[in-house]
């Protein structure tokens, strides 16, 4: 599946306001030597960096258009390495001071294993920050999904599609941190809320990243009257602000 990264930036974005403090709630150390799993486009990468400035960042990320992105970004900050790795397959040794993570762990179905790579990575006394969507984090989203498929009769194109994501609950991710030996867990979720002007902004962003699995699964033809069909729904989120979402998020952190 490829990524429009220009796209991707374009939007409004609240995992942007999410990893921000993410990277606050880190503690970032100007010495620290950081990796950074899922960088995508680069825009808290370069923040990182920055505050690590005698430190070193590696980002890693399997999409090479968000990585093209985030080179153009980073270009000029000299303690940034970019490499197009996937989670599942990093093979780091106690290598760095902090594991950051900010809403790119929920497209990994195998967390457990990269949980354990991550641990790997780490020094002794090495830490986790990672941020993601949690189990049901926006329940509209997933209702106005099935109600588009419902309308359009588009439900033998989805008989045997699998989720490509991982939602975690906050109990499930301390215990699979815990049996991994971690120290220190502190798992939460917290709730953050994104207004919209008009239905085509709604679209513009849904369709900029969790709306992609699904006109993927469909023919070329049927991809634009799947989206209109789920762009239907959004009035129903109007409020006296605009067209409103909330989206559940679980932080974790932890140390080696």
């Amino acid at each position: 599946m490829r990524w429009d990264a220009e796209k991707y930036d374009a939007v409004k974005t609240p995992q942007i306001d999410a990893g921000r403090e993410l990277i606050v709630m880190a503690e970032v150390r100007d010495t620290d030597s950081i990796l950074d799993i899922g960088c995508g486009t680069g825009k808290l990468t370069g923040e990182l960096a920055r505050l690590a400035s005698k430190g070193n960042i590696t980002g890693i990320d399997p999409s090479q258009e968000m990585l093209e992105r985030a080179r153009l970004i980073s270009a000029g900050i000299g303690n940034i390495t970019l490499m197009q790795i996937h989670a599942q397959a990093m093979d780091f040794t106690n290598r760095f001071d902090l594991a950051f993570s900010n809403s790119a762990l929920q497209w990994v179905k195998e967390q457990q294993d990269v949980l354990n790579r991550v641990y790997n990575s780490l020094k002794k006394g090495g830490r986790i920050a990672f941020q993601l969507p949690s189990e049901n984090f926006c329940s509209e989203f997933f209702n106005y999904i099935k109600d588009a498929v419902a309308l359009l009769g588009y439900e033998k194109y989805f008989k045997d599609w699998e989720t490509p994501w991982y939602f975690p609950m906050k109990e499930n991710y301390e215990a699979m941190l815990n049996d991994i030996r971690f120290d220190n867990i502190k798992v939460f979720y917290r709730t953050y809320k994104l207004i919209f002007n008009c239905t085509n902004e709604v679209l513009e962003w849904w369709s900029s990243a969790g709306l992609r699995p699904y006109p993927a699964a469909l023919p070329e033809k049927e991809q634009e009257y799947f989206k209109y069909a789920f762009a239907m729904s959004f009035e129903n989120n109007r409020t006296d602000r605009g067209i409103e979402f909330s989206f559940r998020r679980l932080f974790a952190f932890a140390e080696k």
